[in-house]
């Protein structure tokens, strides 16, 4: 169901999707269509859920269900009518939920997991299956989530009352554009010869106060358009020639150099000061450094992907090893990476920024191309064609390339199996001991893994679900709760927020609350979103959300 976003006048499903298209663009749109959700479980939350990702435009999704409506259901879940009542959970909210965007095809399955996980085997394997993502939402007993296949990016997510959480689990995880404040790199301290022949051109004679038509000085006009960074590059030349060849590096030095340039402002000019010597000063602390490269980025190109190349290495490893070579080679980058291109507003004649702004481009692009040419070479090694990975797709890595990132999500196993591993007891017990332990959300999460327990152990039956059964229940889960963290060495405890959680859960009986179970349709669906366009941070990989106090937690789970 992908599309290509048109070029020139705007159609009506550019003009229809143009809000998340100034967000994730065309090129996320398109990954956006070509996804497959499975739900598993159409409660209110799972709704929820579908909701947010129809609206902008998945390709497809499939509710799995194997329930029939109740009046229960009525008065939690929106995706469902009056009309619905006795008839297949799965088919009422995948039509229902289908209305919201003809755009996006819907289906279902009446069935539930564990059957399917038998008697459709095909629908779980990577190679077979024709879902792109899995969002379960509880109650699933734990043998069954360990047999999800790692390939397959999985949102595993609890709505119990005013209680919510989301666990990703998914292979590592790419991203290029990261959307960062700023994708600006001016090196200033790194210009190459364009820039710097601009730079003395433009500045050769900014001392010299015009005072008649041609007499060869500048004028107050002029003086007062020259760019910012033209300015900084000229009075850093003029600081490395009277400081033995090095630029301004401490704080104290470089409040010494935001004087040198404030005393040659002028300032007998309308409004007693120039703009873009204000802004020269204003930049110093941010810009007047050497060029790094991100720590986020080293451990990209340090990636063992990143060396080993196959014929089947996904696009992102091959231009991240052409942009290490490009940094790596003293022909190339001499230890910089890609200029990115940009430059930001700033008090300038047009003609004069526009010219700045070309001096920027002109290098990004022969940066880019020098990437290319790796990549060519690397695709030719690989005997894969030369021109399979596009010059578009190249350039925006060369953008982005100092704010690369790359998740390493952990599988379930390694968090639910009967015995976690040393990670996963690392990271409870650090937030058990953290200085906000008393309050940290930890507790919730602790609350949640005995009630996964007890799904387990009862066979899908949600503690408290009975008035009957609730101080029994409460027993049971302070019981699970406990020796889970036995499992996990942590030996005091659970504490009076751990007990008071224990309470909350057992008191909901398995219920969800529609407000809660709204949020966190949103939660999920950002998160689901930010997997699926591979742009922005997605959280690693715990979110928890406790409603009665408003507050949320993340942990590395």
């Amino acid at each position: 169901m992908a599309s290509s976003i048109p070029s020139g006048a705007p159609g009506s499903r550019e003009k229809k999707y143009d809000r998340q298209l100034r967000l994730w663009g065309a090129n996320g749109q398109n990954k956006l269509e070509t996804a497959h959700i499975a739900l598993f479980n159409a409660s209110a939350t799972g709704c929820e859920i579908l909701k947010n990702l129809i609206l902008p435009c998945i390709g497809q999704f499939t509710v799995i269900d194997d329930k029939l409506v109740e009046e229960a259901d009525l008065g939690v879940n929106f995706f469902l009518d009056e009309d619905s009542l006795g008839k297949p959970r799965a088919e009422r909210a995948a039509a229902l939920l289908g209305e919201l965007n003809p755009d996006v095809m819907g289906n279902y399955i009446i069935d539930n997991f564990s059957n399917l996980l038998s008697t459709k085997p095909e629908l779980f394997e990577p190679l077979t299956t024709p879902f792109t993502h899995f969002v379960l939402v509880s109650p699933f007993p734990t043998p069954l989530l360990l047999l999800l296949p790692p390939e397959i990016p999985t949102f595993l997510v609890y709505s119990l009352g005013f209680t919510t959480s989301l666990r990703v689990s998914a292979p590592i995880h790419t991203i290029v554009e990261t959307h960062p404040d700023s994708l600006t790199d001016l090196r200033l301290l790194n210009p190459w010869s364009e820039l710097s022949s601009m730079a003395t051109e433009r500045t050769t004679n900014l001392e010299i106060q015009q005072k008649v038509d041609g007499d060869g000085g500048m004028s107050d006009h002029e003086h007062g358009h020259v760019p910012y960074l033209i300015l900084l590059l000229k009075y850093l030349e003029d600081w490395k020639q009277s400081h033995g060849g090095n630029y301004p590096a401490t704080y104290k030095e470089k409040g010494e150099f935001k004087v040198l340039i404030q005393d040659n402002m002028r300032t007998n000019v309308p409004g007693g000061s120039e703009e873009n010597y204000e802004e020269a000063i204003a930049a110093v602390l941010k810009n007047v450094r050497e060029a790094e490269v991100s720590s986020e980025t080293k451990e990209v190109l340090n990636d063992t992907k990143c060396a080993n190349l196959t014929l089947e290495t996904d696009n992102f490893w091959i231009i991240a090893r052409a942009v290490k070579d490009f940094l790596e080679n003293p022909e190339q980058g001499n230890g910089l990476l890609p200029l990115s291109g940009g430059i930001p507003d700033m008090k300038a004649e047009s003609n004069g920024y526009v010219d700045l702004q070309n001096v920027y481009k002109y290098k990004a692009r022969y940066d880019a191309s020098l990437v290319e040419k790796n990549v060519r070479t690397i695709l030719s090694s690989l005997n894969r064609d030369p021109s399979s990975i596009p010059l578009d797709e190249i350039e925006l890595f060369c953008r982005h390339s100092n704010f690369l990132r790359r998740i390493l999500y952990r599988p379930l196993p390694a968090e639910f199996s009967t015995l976690p591993d040393e990670h996963h007891k690392k990271a409870v017990c650090a937030a058990l001991s953290s200085w906000d332990a008393d309050t940290s959300l930890i507790h919730d999460y602790i609350a949640l893994r005995a009630y996964q327990s007890f799904v387990t152990e009862t066979d899908g039956r949600a503690p408290g679900d009975t008035d009957e059964t609730l101080e029994v229940d409460t027993a049971e889960m302070t019981r699970l709760a406990e020796l889970y963290l036995k499992e996990v060495g942590w030996s005091t405890g659970l504490g009076e927020r751990g007990k008071n959680m224990i309470r909350e859960v057992v008191r909901t009986g398995g219920g969800e609350l529609h407000n809660i179970a709204s949020l966190a349709g949103g939660i999920v669906a950002q998160e689901v979103i930010k997997i699926i366009t591979q742009q922005y941070v997605p959280v690693n990989n715990t979110i928890v959300f406790d409603g009665i106090s408003s507050r949320t937690g993340t942990y590395e789970l």
